[in-house]
């Protein structure tokens, strides 16, 4: 900020090098005046789906481009009291934040530099409206935000959301094999990456604790040359400590709640259903893909009630998180499978044998036109 009298006794102040740094020097108060960067404060919040709230701003600089929600911090306040009152301000939400997502430096043509402290916050309550120096607020999918007010917001964005990317790069996969591991666990995985599988599935529940711990991080190993996504069943330490991932759990498991607190924003959550009610549910809480099925009686889930094609047809309709079909898909029905709309045909017995020409197969079948 550019200074020319005192703000002390108002006498006219001089440039003096001090510390490595041309500065504002009172000769009247023998008082030298650094310049400090203004605190302020924004807020990344996004919804179930990954979509982050941002604000249209209704005055300069950036007027018409967005930012995240925020403002200036006051005289007698924290930042965090700060980025809460901005928020209920600009967008009507009431938020309880989660922790700080960054700090960056801003430039700002009346404040000068910027000090802006990105906060990582839930939407709590209240109603979404724009209002304060806001024309508009809504949310926008992390792949397709429009023009930004702020490089600082971008930055803050940016940081906020890096830990996100397995579940952003899971949401953008296209359909294809999805392999249930068995038998020879870490050999089928090896054969699955070389057929390009999406989706790996480690399913072990007898070993020891360290043995699967063992596999899973050699698995983890193999997708991450590959490409392929890595998932647990079930065994949420096993995925932390492998670097998996995310996982898949069952209706009686640990609750989708209880398992994004323990992962972690980043990590996919899958989620068994073998209803349209029980699909619903899971995807309002919070899942990342669906694990439907039976689809057709099989040995491997004997006690699982059939949902049939017709029923899994209803799901994928009634949803917008993808799909995994499993129990009964094969090679000769599989046709039927992508027809219903599942975006993954997961299978076990299937890719027992010939798993990397039987995974390939299937993405050629995922697309088909």
């Amino acid at each position: 900020m550019q200074r020319t009298f005192c703000p002390r006794c108002g006498g006219k102040l001089e440039k003096r090098r001090h510390e490595g740094r041309e500065r504002d020097w009172c000769p009247s108060c023998r008082v030298m005046h650094y310049d400090n960067p203004v605190p302020a404060t924004a807020a990344i919040v996004l919804d179930p789906g990954l979509d982050l709230l941002l604000v249209r701003r209704g005055q300069e600089p950036g007027r018409g481009k967005w930012c995240l929600p925020g403002g200036f911090q006051e005289t007698g306040e924290t930042p965090e009291q700060c980025m809460l009152r901005e928020l209920a301000e600009e967008t009507g939400l009431q938020g309880r934040i989660r922790g700080l997502a960054g700090l960056e430096m801003g430039e700002n043509p009346v404040a000068g530099e910027v000090l802006v402290a990105g906060f990582c916050v839930d939407a709590v309550g209240g109603a979404l409206r724009a209002g304060d120096d806001a024309t508009e607020a809504g949310y926008f999918p992390l792949e397709r935000l429009p023009e930004l007010a702020f490089r600082s917001h971008a930055r803050i964005i940016e940081r906020a959301t890096a830990p996100l990317r397995p579940r952003l790069r899971f949401r953008g996969l296209p359909g294809g094999a999805y392999v249930v591991t068995s038998l020879d666990h870490l050999a089928i995985a090896r054969e699955a990456c070389r057929g390009g599988a999406r989706v790996i599935q480690y399913r072990e529940k007898d070993a020891p604790a360290a043995r699967r711990l063992a596999t899973a991080r050699e698995i983890a190993a193999l997708c991450r040359a590959s490409g392929s996504m890595f998932v647990v069943n079930d065994q949420l330490d096993i995925a932390v400590l492998s670097g998996a991932d995310g996982v898949h759990v069952g209706q009686d498991d640990v609750p989708i709640e209880e398992a994004r607190e323990l992962l972690g924003p980043g990590r996919i959550i899958g989620v068994s259903c073998t209803s349209l009610e029980q699909a619903l549910d899971a995807e309002r809480r919070g899942a990342d893909y669906l694990g439907v099925g039976a689809v057709i009686a099989t040995p491997t889930k004997e006690d699982y009630p059939v949902v049939g094609l017709e029923g899994l047809r209803r799901i994928c309709r009634a949803v917008a998180v993808p799909v995994v079909a499993i129990g009964g898909v094969n090679l000769e029905n599989m046709g039927a499978v992508r027809e219903a709309g599942a975006r993954f045909p997961a299978m076990v017995r299937e890719f027992q044998a010939d798993t990397a020409a039987r995974a390939a197969a299937v993405n050629r079948l995922y697309q088909v036109d």
